[in-house]
């Protein structure tokens, strides 16, 4: 039997969250807000093509008790629908006992998220993991260096995201990487708590990569870095975040795809799509499917638009391809 591929076709994505624009809120304070790291994020998604907006909800010092509480905070959350809202802690506020964290930081992440999901169900919750202070801090004895604070505020922070079911952005092992990798590089800001700019552009590069999936390295953002050290910052950044997604519960990417084999007029479909729970499939013709792999047999000439749709949780994608019956 032979089989003739028809290679011309269109490709068309949808997604539930808009493709043309992923939008972006941050909630937080200063580890935010210095140097605009989330503007940082956006400039490096734009130089590679993406259209990103990006607002925030910031104010320095203060904790996620204080955003609960705050009107601003709310107003933000309901002004979109948000593809993905971040949320950062106090720079300590992560780097406490369990059980402080679990009194005084878990219910109003609580509060703060039921409003999120009141406001749109698919927003995607990430959780911005900060970083150790560059001599420690002295106020408790397990986060008296950098080392032990760093290590604190990435379990709690994993905690933290496996009960609420987020993901996490993690800024904080990028930084570790960094220090241990390339200790020329100062991220700390004169206090050795803030960012430098290269400690704000490396949790923009990092916001980058773990939102879309994709290296840093090389991107053309204008930032006034030695291009030596913009490019340690961008490798670290990918090699942990993308070498770890699963531990930092970025759950695998939705992706559309097939191929089909026709004779006369009998069409075989061949599902390519990865990470989809659910398949539907449109002949074009009246006629449509749910099987995997589906057969189909057109009664007349012509030529037929040939839709897979995909889901998975509260994404979709659609792709389209044209067959010509003869």
């Amino acid at each position: 039997m032979k089989y003739f591929y028809v290679l011309l076709f269109t490709l068309i994505s949808s997604h539930s969250f808009s493709q043309s624009e992923t939008s972006v809120l941050f909630i937080g304070n200063s580890f935010t807000f210095f140097n605009d790291m989330p503007y940082l994020f956006q400039d490096i998604a734009e130089s590679t093509g993406k259209q990103v907006y990006v607002d925030t909800v910031v104010h320095g010092g203060k904790n996620l008790e204080f955003h609960s509480k705050r009107e601003k905070t709310y107003e933000k959350i309901h002004e979109k629908k948000w593809n993905y809202v971040v949320i950062q802690g106090h720079s300590d506020e992560f780097a406490q006992p369990e059980g402080t964290i679990d009194k005084n930081t878990y219910p109003y992440i609580d509060q703060i998220i039921d409003s999120i999901h009141a406001n749109h169900p698919c927003t995607h919750i990430v959780f911005y993991m900060t970083w150790g202070y560059k001599f420690g801090n002295p106020n408790w004895a397990p986060i008296s260096t950098y080392d032990g604070m760093q290590e604190t505020i990435e379990k709690e922070y994993l905690r933290c995201a496996n009960h609420f079911a987020g993901s996490i952005s993690p800024v904080g092992a990028a930084w570790d990487e960094v220090r241990e990798q390339n200790p020329n590089i100062n991220l700390y800001f004169t206090d050795n708590h803030h960012p430098s700019l290269e400690g704000s552009y490396l949790s923009a590069c990092t916001f980058y990569t773990s939102i879309f999936g994709q290296s840093p390295v090389n991107n053309a953002a204008k930032i006034a870095i030695d291009p030596l050290q913009k490019k340690a910052i961008e490798t670290a950044v990918t090699s942990t975040v993308l070498n770890n997604l699963m531990k930092w519960r970025w759950t695998p990417t939705l992706e559309a795809g097939f191929d089909f084999k026709l004779h006369n007029k009998d069409l075989q479909l061949v599902n390519n799509s990865k990470n989809a729970t659910k398949v539907e499939w449109d002949f074009g013709d009246g006629h449509t499917s749910t099987d995997s792999n589906p057969k189909h047999l057109y009664k007349k000439k012509g030529v037929y638009l040939i839709k897979q749709k995909v889901t998975n949780n509260c994404q979709t994608l659609v792709q389209e391809r044209k067959v010509t019956i003869k």
